[in-house]
């Protein structure tokens, strides 16, 4: 990005002017008369030429070697990254079941063609999907999910518990609907080309001012208890390496060590639900404490995975 000083000139009593870089306007093949969107700020002014978006991005996925989990993260992450054209070159069955979840699971996502060894997804959204509506509707249903499972806890219902469970996909869709929107709009505002890998950062700070609330309240429980428990590095010495992992996937933008963590990261569930069951064999104090550290645990271990997601949604370009 390079930086230039114009000087603003008053014109017409009532007008203020600042011309154009020659070089810009003809780069951006623009001439007297046309327009230019402009994006204010508080403080700062963004342009942007306006022009229709007339070439769809286009971009090719080799899936050889990935499991059917790393193939579905890659095809979301060119989705958040804003391509309209996903061409797979598939090479057994759960490519293929991959590509028909994506389907499934991205808003505005159509297979458009599947020729044996290799599926075409095309991305078809228009303006009718505001992202202020959107995350309306993301909250909307999350207090609603959260009301109807309220009225289950007096009066049980096995209906009411599996919709709230569906309903959690819808929000997922939502989700990386809004994360792509919000991804193009700041690809659009920034005079930057790595304008997604400064909302990386943004994302990745705050991940990690999470992890840090988990750590302390894991010490705090573990004063509370007034003694060692050796038996949980079973689960906390693996969640520091994936957490390792994640931050090296993150600064070097390698997308075989983000698919290494989520895969890890599967694992980790069934360790954690094992843990859980071995919780109820204490006395109640002590079992609360465990229980918490445990559930902080789990957090970071969540949150490890997410960093790895962002690893390998800013490796695509």
């Amino acid at each position: 990005m390079k930086v230039e000083t114009r000087k603003i000139y008053f014109s017409g009593g009532s007008s203020y002017i600042i011309t154009l870089p020659k070089k810009w306007v003809e780069e951006n093949n623009l001439k007297a008369g046309d327009n230019v969107i402009m994006y204010i700020g508080n403080s700062t002014i963004s342009l942007t030429p306006q022009m229709q978006r007339t070439v769809r991005k286009e971009i090719e996925i080799d899936a050889k070697g990935l499991g059917k989990a790393c193939l579905l993260r890659r095809i979301i992450s060119c989705y958040l990254a804003g391509y309209d054209t996903i061409k797979i070159k598939i090479y057994n069955e759960l490519h293929r079941n991959a590509a028909d979840m994506a389907a499934d699971t991205l808003i505005g996502v159509e297979i458009m063609e599947d020729l044996g060894k290799e599926m075409c997804l095309e991305v078809f959204l228009d303006d009718r999907f505001k992202t202020e509506n959107v995350l309306e509707k993301m909250s909307n249903m999350c207090l609603a999910m959260l009301s109807d499972f309220c009225s289950s806890l007096k009066n049980f219902s096995e209906y009411i518990c599996n919709s709230i469970i569906l309903r959690e996909n819808e929000i997922d869709r939502l989700h990386f609907l809004v994360l792509r929107q919000v991804g193009l709009t700041i690809q659009k505002i920034s005079l930057d080309s790595k304008a997604r890998i400064l909302f990386g950062y943004w994302t990745f700070a705050r991940r990690f001012e999470r992890i840090a609330d988990h750590a302390a309240n894991m010490a705090r429980n573990l004063l509370k208890l007034g003694k060692g428990l050796p038996e949980l590095c079973e689960i906390v010495e693996p969640c520091v390496e994936m957490l390792r992992m994640s931050t090296l996937a993150f600064f070097k933008k390698n997308g075989e060590i983000a698919d290494t963590v989520l895969t890890e990261f599967e694992d980790m569930k069934d360790i954690h639900e094992k843990y859980y069951l071995k919780i109820v064999e204490r006395d109640t104090e002590e079992a609360l404490c465990i229980k918490s550290i445990v559930d902080s645990i789990a957090r970071i271990a969540a949150y490890s995975a997410d960093l790895a997601e962002i690893a390998l949604d800013i490796t695509v370009e």
